[in-house]
């Protein structure tokens, strides 16, 4: 059975995800931007595996809600200290009902053989590559990681993969170690960003954003930012920043309504010094307006305040979700930010940052090394290759 191509003749990749956590979705919605900003020759359909899979949910079979909503509460309520076993518990029962998971994507597929099958999720890259296997002419299937670095075994990587986009060293280390051959293995300069947050803050931008936030001259300005649904220890965060600095405070709360009504009056006591936002588009020149980012080690924000050139502070602790472990570590040994080991040294750790020019312009320097984040167009030129069946294009850092 031969691929179908979408309308127009062009050939068709699904981009599969879960929204288990925000970042598989955002790269997925980044990839789509993308293609069409730049008129791309392959459609890219989105497609939730939680939806395809959803008779046959193992973590509804274990924990009697859906994989998204177990993940989501337990982050939510920060209990993340058992969710190693809970992950193995999770990659058990999907191991027990391989093959039949494996049948109903590969039935899903069928109905419209894509011409290229991405993974944009971890767990299930094993299933997924069985079920790509079933189809006749068979897609290749590839998995692009949305974290810095695989949480192994049978996170991210397996054997047999088609080819893995990564963002890291350590990422294609890990590749290389499970047998992907080099030329499979294809490094980007960084994790996908959505286009509109491509353009770098100008002089002109952080001029007018500290202005609208009051931070004039050297004030310095603290960025508050635990993702699109926020966290409550981004309150007691906040009031311990502006008691002991000076520092104008901006906090994103994201979706959390709860969360934005219960620095009300935290802003009221402050008056001008914090502004509280929910969830904004306007988080790029935010960054790029900030002295200092304080945030959970999440690498969508990470990504982004590296691409702004914002150091950052991050707190590892034995709640920080598994997957995000290494991202305290790559902050540390490549000088992007402070790193501590409890929330409540955090606010310590920016105050030192914005008490202490050459630290602070130390950082910065080392910012400025990275590469310029190019992943999107990297990510976007592998998808097309795959799918027009054309050479791979060769990334390196």
């Amino acid at each position: 059975m031969p691929a179908v191509s979408a309308p127009g003749g062009r050939p068709e990749a699904v981009l599969f995800v879960v929204d288990a956590g925000g970042g598989h979705r955002a790269t997925a919605n980044a990839l789509v931007a993308g293609a069409e900003g730049q008129a791309s020759g392959v459609r890219l359909r989105v497609v939730s595996l939680q939806e395809v899979l959803a008779p046959l949910d193992p973590a509804r079979r274990l924990f009697g809600h859906g994989l998204e909503d177990v993940y989501n509460a337990l982050v939510r309520r920060r209990r993340t200290r058992f969710l190693v076993p809970l992950l193995r518990a999770l990659q058990l029962s999907i191991a027990a009902l391989h093959g039949r998971l494996v049948a109903r994507i590969a039935g899903f597929l069928a109905e419209a053989p894509p011409a290229v099958v991405v993974s944009l999720l971890p767990n299930f890259n094993a299933v997924l590559r069985d079920a790509v296997a079933r189809l006749s002419p068979r897609p290749p299937f590839v998995v692009l990681m949305t974290d810095l670095a695989d949480f192994g075994p049978r996170f991210w990587l397996e054997e047999g993969l088609d080819g893995v986009v990564v963002p890291t060293e350590e990422a294609a280390r890990q590749a290389l170690s499970l047998g992907l051959p080099q030329g499979r293995i294809w490094r980007t300069s960084g994790l996908v960003l959505h286009p509109r947050f491509y353009p770098r803050g100008s002089a002109e931008v952080r001029a007018r954003v500290r202005q609208e936030l009051g931070a004039r001259g050297e004030d310095g300005l603290a960025m508050l930012l635990f993702g699109g649904n926020g966290s409550p220890e981004m309150l007691g965060l906040a009031a311990a920043l502006l008691s002991r600095t000076e520092a104008r405070v901006v906090a994103v709360c994201g979706h959390d309504d709860a969360l934005y009504a219960a620095m009300g009056p935290l802003e009221e006591r402050y008056r001008g010094r914090l502004r509280r936002l929910g969830f904004t588009d306007r988080v790029a020149e935010l960054m790029a307006a900030s002295d200092v980012l304080l945030t959970k080690p999440g690498p969508g924000s990470l990504a982004e305040a590296f691409h702004q050139r914002v150091p950052v502070v991050v707190c590892g602790d034995a709640r920080t979700i598994p997957q995000e472990r290494f991202n305290v570590r790559f902050v540390a040994e490549r000088g992007l930010g402070l790193t501590v080991g409890r929330w409540r040294d955090a606010p310590a750790a920016v105050e030192t940052l914005l008490r202490d020019g050459q630290l602070l312009d130390a950082l910065r320097a080392r910012l400025e090394t990275l590469a310029e984040n190019r992943a999107l167009w990297e990510a976007l030129g592998v998808i097309d290759s795959l799918a027009r069946a054309t050479p791979a294009v060769s990334l390196s850092a």
